[in-house]
């Protein structure tokens, strides 16, 4: 049914060529909208004759612009899409570095695995706030005269009554 053979082909009916005076590659404004993005706000007119592009007719009266301007418009896609990706590339490593220094700032508890069986979680984290605290507190002396390893020997002055 969709087998093409040579006398198949022969009998399609053959374009014919360009009338004299139009130019042949010329590209369609209905056919590069397809392939741009989005259409101008003000037009394409508008925003043709901004970027001094002239708009021509083509064999059939459609409006159409040349093959090398719709390349320039296409290369200029091309290199806003590639920026545009870059940026959010950008974007997306700024906001990675910074979830991950906000994550470093946040306190570090006991992990699950760390926990002994049976244990209630918030029975591991008071014991683990009650070994983070000192073992002992100073004694009376320590507050008073400070490190009992270097005391010093202060004799009682001796009466001569005696």
């Amino acid at each position: 049914m969709f087998r093409s053979t040579a006398a198949a082909v022969a009998d399609l009916p053959q374009t014919e060529p360009a009338p004299d005076g139009v130019p042949s590659d010329l590209i369609p404004i209905s056919r590069l909208e397809l392939d741009l993005d989005d259409a101008p706000a003000n037009g394409w007119a508008a925003y043709l004759a901004d970027h001094g592009i002239s708009i021509a007719f083509d064999d059939i009266g459609r409006r159409a612009i040349d093959r090398a301007d719709a390349k320039k418009l296409l290369d200029a896609q091309r290199q806003d899409e590639i920026r545009r990706r870059d940026h959010a590339a950008r974007l997306e490593q700024e906001a990675i570095e910074r979830d991950q220094a906000w994550r470093a700032t946040l306190p570090h508890g006991a992990a699950w695995y760390d926990l002994p069986a049976g244990v209630l979680p918030a029975s591991a984290m008071l014991q683990q706030a009650r070994d983070a605290e000192p073992r002992r507190t100073p004694s009376r002396m320590d507050w008073l005269f400070g490190d009992p390893d270097t005391m010093v020997y202060h004799p009682l002055p001796q009466d001569d009554a005696s």
